[in-house]
């Protein structure tokens, strides 16, 4: 038996991916389960988040060890926090300090995710 069980299958990978391949799987997936937990426990009224939450903290880990902590954070958010009670997507500022501007960003998709990160990444620091 893999330490998987026995009814998941995993595939062995035919190319490479890429960093950004990764990040939009591994964050979709994500998100897709945190979808679902809230699907079940809003519309089913089944407690799972006491389950979940370990899980959610390895994940939460591994993001900060991989990623640092701006990345961890900006990515945390974005799986957790980025609706508001009514379910709109809520904007994350960018702070541009050489500029001195200020930009309220909406981030809706994963892939505008990666692209928010690589934009901050490609400023350079003070």
């Amino acid at each position: 038996m893999t330490p998987f069980g026995k009814h998941l299958n995993v595939k062995s990978r035919t190319k490479d991916p890429t960093d950004k391949d990764l990040f939009i799987e591994v964050v979709g997936l994500v998100n897709e389960c945190w979808i679902r937990s809230n699907v079940i426990e809003n519309e089913f009224s089944l407690g799972v988040s006491d389950y979940e939450e370990p899980f959610y903290l390895v994940i939460e880990n591994l993001l900060y060890m991989h990623y640092g902590e701006w990345k961890g954070d900006i990515m945390l958010w974005w799986l957790f926090e980025r609706f508001d009670e009514e379910g709109s997507v809520l904007p994350i500022n960018l702070n541009d300090h050489a500029k001195e501007i200020e930009e309220e960003v909406f981030i809706e998709t994963v892939e505008e995710l990666w692209e928010f990160i690589k934009k901050i990444e490609s400023k350079p620091k003070l």
